[in-house]
């Protein structure tokens, strides 16, 4: 299985999402999960399994080991990132899948469904790419020039399990406040893809997990951005940052 593939495999299952019921199989605090969320997950998981060896952690899945304890490539997946948005027919959603070596990114795939955007980046060769860089529909993408945050745009957001206490609050409006425009469009996965092709300068999250923005992460490394990423005490959650190639990962941080 090559990365071609998997783009040809994740096109086809947009034609399945147009009879979607959108059933709702529950919602806990501020997190909701549907039957597309594991129909895609069977989906998806059977055909990496078919083409791969490589063990995979997702969303979806059911014991979920802590992504640092893998000791070798592994796939990271989720489904449906921006299922509210889904659920809602709010036009943010997408399916993530990522693999990584040990702690390391090494390909990215986010596929826009209601856009019919795919992003792609390849940080190291492998089996699955042979050429390295970052692509959106097969155009060559590259983060933006923009220098200083109070001309750049910050994508973040509130993840269903981070602290929404008011000291918390406050410590992240004084991280955002200095930029020029702050966007929240409810995926992680589609807000790193928007600092890799140059739509945005930055993205930061706190107490996301790790599924939501492997793929991303690697997509805007191989788009010659930095990346930053920090596991929290809870498993599969972590801090994640990403900015342009020339904006310093500090203003963010």
């Amino acid at each position: 299985m090559n990365l071609t593939q998997l783009a040809a495999f994740l096109k086809d299952l947009k034609a399945e999402l147009g009879s979607d019921s959108r059933t709702t199989l529950s919602q806990v605090n501020k997190d909701i999960s549907l039957s597309t969320d594991k129909h895609l997950h069977k989906e998806i998981t059977n055909f990496l399994d078919a083409g791969s060896p490589y063990p995979v952690l997702s969303e979806e899945g059911g014991e979920q080991v802590d992504f640092r304890e893998y000791s070798g490539y592994f796939w990271i997946i989720d489904p449906l990132d921006g299922t509210l948005n889904y659920s809602r027919s709010i036009p943010m959603y997408c399916i993530s899948i990522a693999l990584w070596c040990k702690q390391e990114p090494i390909v990215g795939i986010i596929y826009d469904i209601y856009h019919d955007e795919m992003f792609t980046g390849v940080v190291k060769e492998s089996e699955i790419c042979n050429k390295k860089g970052a692509w959106l529909n097969e155009k060559t993408i590259d983060t933006s020039p923009v220098e200083s945050k109070n001309q750049g745009v910050i994508c973040t957001g509130f993840p269903s399990w981070r602290d929404y206490g008011t000291d918390s609050l406050t410590r992240f409006v004084r991280k955002v406040q200095e930029w020029k425009k702050v966007r929240m469009i409810g995926s992680a996965a589609l807000s790193l893809t928007w600092v890799a092709c140059g739509r945005a300068e930055a993205y930061m999250e706190e107490d996301i997990r790790i599924w939501d923005v492997a793929a991303g992460l690697a997509i805007v490394k191989a788009a010659g951005g930095e990346i930053y990423f920090k596991a929290s005490e809870r498993t599969n959650f972590i801090t994640a940052a990403a900015v342009n190639r020339y904006i310093p990962m500090k203003e963010i941080l």
